[in-house]
Parts: C-alpha cells; sequence; structure tokens
C-alpha cells in the first residue's frame, strides 16, 4: 500500500512538475515585459537585448527542449524518490542543479543551431522554474509530514541491532514523527544470554531517553525475525552493529528478500570520529566508501574552476611584475631566475613547484650545516636570518613575490589558490601517521596558518593542527574569505621566513 501511494504521489509530482515549467514559460515570456519596465523605471541598467520579444511561437522550441532538459535531471537526480529524510535545503540544491543544467542545454542547442534568441528570457525561465518547482516540493512535503503526524502512510520497521547504531537510529526516528516510521521492534541476532540482557537494557535506555512508550517487543533471533515478518505488516528491517553477526545479517537478507521486505544495512560500520561513509554503484555491484572531510564534495568542482580561471587572469595581469622580478633576479645574483624544487601534493602525489630564486645558486648544498639553527620544532626548516637568502631575495620574499610562479602549478592543477602548503620528500618522510592527512587536499598558495601569524609560529605541531582545521571545516566561502585575508598580508609584508 506503501508503495502504491508513493507512486501515485511521484506521478502526481512529475505531472505537475511539467505543468509548472509550461507555466515558468509562459511567465517568463509576458513577464519580462514588466522587467524592462521595472528597470527603465528604476534605472537599473540591466543588460537586456531590447524592449520586446518575438513572437512567442519562435519559443517554441526553448519550451520543448527545456521539457525535455528538466525531466532528464530531476530523474537523475532522484527527484522523484522517496521524500522521507529529505531537508528543504536538498530539495532547493536539487532544482538549483536541474536548473543550471537545463540552461546550459539550452544554451548549447541555441548556439549549435545558431537560433538567436533572448538570453534574459532563458535566464528568467530557469530562475522562475527553480523558485516555482521548489515551493512545490516544499508544501508538497510539508502536507506529507503533516498527513504522517495524523497516523497516515506509516512505515513499519525491524531495527536489526542493540548498539550505539541501533540507537541512534532510533532516537532520530523518535525525534522525527514527520518521517512517518514506526518502530515494530528491535532484534537482536547475537548470541547467549548476556546479549539478551544487553538487548532489553537498551531497549529500556531508549525509552527512557525518548519518553515514548515503544513496543517491549525483542526479537531475539533471525527465526523469530522470520516469523516476525510474516506476523506483522513489516516494510523495512534495518541492519545495524554488523560487524560482529555479518554471517547471519547475509541470511536475513536473503530472508527479507524472498519475503519482498527491503533491507538497509548501516553504512557507518566503524566509529571512527572524522570518518564519514557514502554509498555509489560500480556496475550492479553496491560500494560503501569511508572517507575524511571535505570527500567528494561538488563544491571542490567549483573550487577547481575558480583556480583556473583566477591563476589564468592573474598570469595575464601579472606579466610585467613577472618581468620586473626576473630582471631583479638576473641582475642580484648568479644563477637560474626561476628555482624548482620537488614537493608533495594531492595523497602524496610528487611534482615541481616553481619559485622566482630568492637564495644564490648552491643553497640547497649547504641545508645540512644549517639544521642546528632551525627555529622550527619538528620536519620543517625556517630560519628568520638564512643567510643563503640574497638581498633582492628577502626582499621579494617579504612580499611574497618569488611565490608568483606558482600561479603556474594552480593552473594545471598541481596547487590550488587555497590549501595546506606543499612540503618536501624530506618533510613527508618524517610525518608522523597523523600529520599525513593534510596531503589529503589539493595544497594551495595560501591557508590558515599564513594569514593568523605565520611569523610566530615556531612548532610544527600547530601549523599542522591549522592545517588540519582547515580541511575538517573547509567550505567555498571560508576560501574565498582566506583569499580576501592573504591580500593585506601580502601588501604590508607580513611574507613567509
Amino acid at each position: 500500500m506503501l508503495r502504491e501511494n508513493w507512486r501515485l504521489i511521484s506521478r502526481i509530482e512529475r505531472i505537475c512538475d511539467n505543468l509548472i515549467i509550461v507555466g515558468c514559460f509562459f511567465l517568463a515570456y509576458f513577464g519580462r515585459s514588466s522587467l524592462v519596465f521595472w528597470d527603465q523605471y528604476f534605472g537599473w541598467r540591466l543588460p537586456f537585448e531590447g524592449s520586446e520579444l518575438a513572437p512567442i511561437r519562435d519559443y517554441g522550441f526553448v519550451l520543448l527542449v527545456g521539457l525535455v532538459a528538466y525531466n532528464v535531471a530531476l530523474t537523475m537526480q532522484s527527484a522523484y524518490g522517496s521524500m522521507r529524510l529529505t531537508s528543504n535545503i536538498h530539495l532547493f540544491k536539487t532544482f538549483l542543479f536541474s536548473s543550471i543544467f537545463a540552461f546550459f542545454i539550452l544554451a548549447a542547442v541555441l548556439f549549435l543551431l545558431k537560433i538567436n534568441l533572448s538570453r534574459s528570457f532563458i535566464i528568467l525561465f530557469c530562475v522562475l522554474v527553480t523558485i516555482f518547482l521548489a515551493c512545490e516540493r516544499f508544501f508538497v512535503l510539508l502536507f506529507l509530514r503533516f498527513w504522517r503526524r495524523r497516523g497516515r502512510n506509516f512505515r513499519n520497521i525491524v531495527i536489526c541491532g542493540v548498539g550505539e547504531q541501533a540507537l541512534r537510529i532510533a532516537r532520530e526516528i523518535v525525534q522525527r514523527p514527520e518521517l512517518g516510521i514506526r518502530i515494530r521492534g528491535f532484534a537482536d541476532l547475537g548470541e547467549g544470554e548476556g546479549r539478551q540482557r544487553s538487548a532489553v537494557d537498551a531497549l529500556r535506555d531508549l525509552q527512557r531517553i525518548s519518553r515514548v512508550p515503544f513496543s517491549r517487543r525483542l526479537i531475539e533471533n533471525g527465526a523469530a525475525l522470520e516469523r516476525a515478518l510474516r506476523e506483522f505488516a513489516i516494510d523495512e528491517v534495518i541492519f545495524t552493529d554488523v560487524v560482529d553477526v555479518m554471517p547471519r545479517v547475509e541470511e536475513m537478507v536473503v530472508v527479507c528478500s524472498e519475503q519482498g521486505v527491503r533491507t538497509t544495512i548501516a553504512a557507518d560500520l566503524f566509529s571512527v570520529g572524522l570518518i564519514k561513509s557514502e554509498m555509489s554503484y560500480f556496475g550492479g555491484m553496491p560500494l560503501i566508501h569511508f572517507q575524511t572531510p571535505p570527500g567528494d564534495r561538488w563544491e571542490l568542482a567549483v573550487k577547481r574552476l575558480i583556480d583556473i580561471t583566477v591563476s589564468a587572469m592573474l598570469l595575464v595581469l601579472l606579466a610585467p611584475l613577472f618581468l620586473i622580478v626576473a630582471i631583479g633576479v638576473k641582475l642580484s645574483s648568479p644563477g637560474p631566475i626561476i628555482f624548482k624544487q620537488k614537493r608533495v601534493g594531492l595523497n602524496g602525489r610528487l611534482f615541481y613547484i616553481y619559485k622566482f630564486r630568492s637564495m644564490h645558486a648552491e643553497a640547497e648544498k649547504e641545508l645540512e650545516e644549517l639544521l642546528p639553527f632551525n627555529e622550527m620544532s619538528g620536519p620543517v626548516f625556517k630560519m628568520k636570518n638564512d643567510p643563503r637568502i640574497t638581498p633582492f631575495g628577502r626582499f621579494i620574499r617579504r612580499f611574497s613575490l618569488d611565490e608568483l610562479p606558482q600561479l603556474w602549478n594552480v593552473f594545471i592543477g598541481e596547487m590550488s589558490l587555497v590549501g595546506p602548503r606543499p612540503p618536501v620528500p624530506g618533510e613527508v618522510s618524517m610525518y608522523e601517521r597523523k600529520d599525513r592527512r593534510r596531503l589529503s587536499m589539493r595544497p594551495g598558495l595560501t591557508c590558515t596558518w599564513q594569514v593568523t601569524g605565520r611569523n610566530r609560529i615556531d612548532d610544527f605541531e600547530s601549523w599542522v593542527k591549522l592545517d588540519l582545521e582547515y580541511i575538517d571545516n573547509w567550505s567555498l566561502m571560508h576560501d574565498i574569505i582566506l583569499m580576501f585575508r592573504t591580500i593585506p598580508v601580502v601588501l604590508f609584508g607580513y611574507g613567509a621566513r
């Protein structure tokens, strides 16, 4: 019954979505004239191609392509699946990405077919579709949650497990009645009287914390679970804490599938703090991935796009400055203008970093002699009055001008504008295991420690701590803020040593 209800709801949603897309097409066409009026009235000077659009029949092609593009995008993002666990932000992202996809499809088709139509109309059309689809789905979700609070459209589940994962899932379900999920019992696939006592204690703990009168039913083994599936209307079995009972879980998954009951296995198999898990499919094989932040978030693609765009612009705009610094390096001391050094990048990849040479040509050979004067604790060498630095090199270091050639490393993808500074292989060889996580993100030109008193940091552990805090709390907005905070650091000469 629940599946039939959801199929009906998803079909109604698909019909409503297509009606909204058609409605937004006409609203965008006739509403654009209003925008032109208000643009002239308030003097906004928006980039309209003209005050009048071509006849609406000329735009019918846009509607046809838009309907196809939106239906493909929404289906790819599972917009017509169950919304029980879907947040409003996730819904909005779904429709925003669908509109971006549709916009680029429309732009590409019109460009390839040499059809000249109003760009402002297409943008307005996609914006309206995003807003109206998000509002429609928000009210549907609101209604469904209200309906479930009234005791309708519930899904009966059994939580198979009595450990911490089972308690976490049950607690979440109790606190969110709008999900429409009823826990009919807990199953324990373990063996022994002690296991049964711990299961009962766990159930009592949950009742005390949640203050909800759960069923006291405890399904003690696989055979009892199989009987419960036959005797009660169970829609789904959720397996938790499966590491110690994996053979019995495999057996019960088969039993559930034979009775047409959906099964779910908690992907959070291990309690390892920052490690997050997610699912994907390789062919028909489900895979569970464990990773630390930031993972494979879509914002990383945007970060890479920003890296390419900004580095390309700066390489062009700063070309005269490159020439001036290059002449200064050449005149200040004999040797090559560009210094290149092997560094360790993302997940241990080796690459050559490029800098304007700020030391004399034989500087690396003298490093071992200067190690007793190292002012940093740990596997990093820093020396305030390093005798290898030339006078001109000291000047370009103060204003970080020696780092400019690394914009090329950023452009070709070996580095990023923002990220932990890339270490040399010798330093990495002395890392402790926990320190290697700073290599889990593409190295950058600037990072937290460079804009928060980098000249005052004199121990490697504090440096690593700042880098790991950056990785664990990474966001695109944080990167943008760090880039802007770097500008005064460079201009006022709070440079690296």
